[in-house]
């Protein structure tokens, strides 16, 4: 079953964000099946409060594919810089009824 990864991320810098994180973490989302759905800097809030920033929704395989992503080694160094210059709020949901 699909899954997905929500994250509302808050950055700094955005410009060096997208080429020392982007840059380096496509790869990887891309190792694990990810595909990157949707990224709004400013999505449309139509009911309720959502938190700030920048929305990006990635997709895939499964949610054990997703997890294998954020868990990956190869992607902890990347992580530890973003949470160095960004907050974000994640999660990971399986789509469907």
């Amino acid at each position: 079953m699909k899954a997905y990864m929500l994250a509302f991320v808050r950055v700094n810098d955005l410009e060096t964000f997208n080429r020392e994180y982007i840059e380096k973490a496509v790869p990887i989302v891309e190792r694990h099946g990810g595909v990157t759905v949707a990224v709004d800097e400013n999505p449309s809030t139509i009911e309720g409060a959502l938190p700030d920033g920048r929305v990006v929704i990635v997709e895939f395989p499964t949610k054990q594919a997703a997890e294998g992503f954020y868990n990956d080694p190869d992607y902890q160094a990347i992580k530890a810089w973003r949470q160095k210059v960004s907050e974000s709020d994640s999660i990971i949901l399986e789509r469907g009824f």
